[in-house]
């Protein structure tokens, strides 16, 4: 395993804040006051609410918040791309072709060996589109020089485990394969995702190396991911913020794994932060992304703790002051630390 280890360029020590960035409070209190919602009344109601009612109540707030990521930085970034669909054929879990949006800088239109990012948007792996990020990850296709895979992944629980995380494994492995008709470099190639979208991308790199397929990828990053079933323990051994979302969370597990959950407790394609020793060691180069007030802090510090012992974590990053997805809203101050944070990233240790 030590002749497997990667070497870390130490890049990030950002330095805990200890309590959430004001404009973060502020705007999350007037988008609720807009909303004629009260947070803490809010996340009663979702927690008392049936899984088909705490369901469609999310894919409902997923789609109001895609209008929040959208900005005029987005917008602009948005039309300085050409953009393009792939559809990937797949054969688990029924024949289906997994729909993918492409992303490509108009500047970088006639090179022929780009290097690229396959990303799994965020929504609990039960919510949110493809389409909702197409600004966002048009941002980041201009931000890094870069060509981004937005993989339209089938969503829980009209599909269960593992076809979600492979549906995306597919679309990495098939841009691996047709590098040359893509117009990227094969040995350019990141896969990443947030939240739901950050545990999908865990399951494939969880699959990746039981394949022994790691070396498909440079580097991977897991974004605020859901990685465990920590949401089903004691709260008192909580964060605040662990606390007030495990009863949503543990819907949103029972959905993605249906009624054989129990069955698949010790499962890493459900639980990518249960992967064995073995397979950890190997998986793709890893950073593991994370906000210092975020729901999943403590098992993605723990995956991240299990990654560097197997001698694959490049990075952790814990972006300070931030919330659950903080840095991805352009509103808010640390979009700008976490965007050059994430670009610094993406040039050390993808584009060199």
């Amino acid at each position: 395993m030590a002749a497997n280890r990667v070497k870390s360029k130490n890049l990030f020590n950002f330095r805990p804040a200890g309590i959430i960035d004001a404009d973060i409070v502020e705007q999350e209190k007037a988008m609720m006051e807009k909303m004629g919602f009260d947070l803490d009344e809010m996340l009663g109601k979702m927690q008392a609410m049936s899984e088909e009612e705490f369901l469609n109540s999310l894919r409902g707030m997923m789609a109001g918040i895609g209008e929040v990521f959208n900005g005029p930085l987005t917008s602009e970034a948005e039309n300085s791309c050409d953009h393009s669909t792939v559809s990937v054929p797949t054969t688990h879990g029924g024949d289906y072709a997994v729909p993918v949006l492409v992303h490509t800088p108009k500047a970088l239109a006639r090179e022929s060996a780009r290097a690229c990012i396959v990303y799994a948007h965020g929504g609990g792996a039960v919510a949110g589109t493809a389409d909702m990020y197409k600004g966002f990850l048009s941002y980041m296709a201009m931000d890094c020089g870069v060509v981004v895979f937005n993989v339209d992944y089938r969503l829980a629980p009209e599909t269960r485990c593992p076809n979600n995380v492979l549906d995306f494994y597919e679309v990495v492995k098939y841009v691996s394969l047709h590098a040359a008709d893509l117009g990227v470099d094969p040995n350019r190639i990141a896969m990443a995702g947030e939240s739901g979208g950050g545990y999908i991308c865990a399951g494939a790199m969880v699959h990746l190396a039981r394949q022994g397929e790691g070396h498909l990828v440079k580097l991977a990053v897991p974004v605020i991911p859901m990685l465990s079933d920590d949401c089903f323990g004691d709260k008192a051994a909580m964060t605040k913020h662990e606390a007030d979302n495990s009863l949503g969370q543990q819907k949103i597990w029972r959905l993605i794994a249906g009624p054989g959950i129990e069955s698949m407790s010790k499962d890493a394609l459900l639980y990518p932060g249960k992967a064995d020793d073995e397979t950890l060691s190997k998986m793709p180069p890893t950073i593991v992304w994370e906000n210092e007030f975020d729901l999943y802090i403590t098992e993605a510090t723990r995956f991240a703790s299990r990654l560097r012992a197997a001698g694959r974590l490049l990075e952790f990053v814990v972006i300070p002051g931030t919330k659950h997805g903080s840095g991805m809203m352009e509103s808010h101050a640390c979009f700008k630390v976490e965007r050059e944070a994430w670009r610094m990233a993406m040039q050390e240790y993808l584009l060199k």
